[in-house]
């Protein structure tokens, strides 16, 4: 069984620094795909000049006062929105901050995700055994951690590359400039995150794995058998 990696370069739309590094990050480096923000004063740009090589997301933004009744409606509204802005529908859905892994929100987005017919974003081996049991596609393996400032340094990168499991693997990274117009936290580890997906020797890596990079449509489109729930 081969590997099929998808780098999901998350928070497109965001701020113009943000989505300046996640297009060099794809067109300089190892980013396949993107999680694009659609009710930012950005998200509108961002989408349209996003190129068509890569494949764009909804990344959902859910409001603090948004309740589990609510949500359903809210995550038809963004994918509306999105299909408005970048003439086509998402290729996955995830969300920011992982909102969706919280028992109350995954239901809404699992029955989003299956009626779309996309994948969703599952962080571990319990949340992917449930959305396969509900006939939702996921990745077989989840790599990437938002906490670790910053998570992919070039060594982390290429140690993970060569540690691969088999199946198909999204691998979330934050590429980009610090923000210019929005108040972030995660802002100056952004530009360690893209040197690392531009460094010559993670794509040497990628070659030298045998590793097959995609973005979501076309992983979930290809050949490569995906293990069901484990038990």
């Amino acid at each position: 069984m081969a590997t099929v990696l998808i780098v999901n370069a998350d928070d497109l739309g965001y701020d113009p620094a943000i989505d300046r590094g996640i297009l060099e990050g794809h067109t300089r480096g190892i980013v396949t795909s993107a999680s694009a923000m659609v009710d930012t004063p950005f998200a509108a740009r961002a989408l349209a000049e996003a190129p068509a090589t890569l494949e764009l997301g909804l990344h959902v933004v859910v409001r603090d006062s948004c309740g589990a009744a609510e949500l359903a409606s809210e995550i038809a509204r963004q994918l509306a929105r999105f299909r408005a802005l970048r003439g086509a529908a998402p290729t996955h859905l995830d969300s920011h901050r992982h909102a969706h892994a919280s028992p109350a929100a995954l239901p809404a987005f699992a029955d989003a995700a299956l009626a779309e017919g996309i994948p969703l974003r599952a962080l571990d081996g319990a949340m992917r055994d449930a959305l396969r049991r509900r006939g939702v596609k996921t990745a077989d393996a989840f790599l990437g951690d938002a906490a670790l400032r910053p998570c992919w340094s070039r060594e982390r990168l290429l140690a993970a590359v060569v540690a691969l499991p088999q199946g198909v693997v999204e691998l979330m990274c934050h590429p980009g400039y610090p923000p210019a117009h929005v108040r972030t936290s995660f802002g100056a580890e952004r530009e360690v995150e893209l040197a690392a997906l531009r460094e010559p020797a993670v794509r040497a890596a990628v070659a030298s794995a045998d590793v097959e990079l995609r973005g979501f449509a076309a992983a979930f489109a290809s050949q490569v058998k995906s293990p069901g729930p484990r038990g």
